[in-house]
């Protein structure tokens, strides 16, 4: 986790990005755990992401990264 806190907001979205389409059955849990660090960092920005009619991955740079 704390090689997370030490990654950059943009870069978190990008590892995030690149486990859209892994099927590994760890998966599910590094997304939750970047998802977390992610929201740390920019609340406001991934609570309107989670609010979108279709909250897409690719989306959530948009709402986080603005």
């Amino acid at each position: 986790m704390e090689l997370l806190r030490n990654m950059s907001l943009e870069k978190l979205v990008e590892i995030f990005e690149l486990t859209s389409n892994m099927n590994d059955e760890n998966i599910p849990t590094v997304r939750g755990w970047l998802m977390e660090e992610i929201e740390k960092r920019n609340p406001e920005g991934f609570g309107r992401w989670l609010d979108d009619d279709c909250p897409d991955d690719s989306r959530l740079r948009k709402y986080v990264l603005a």
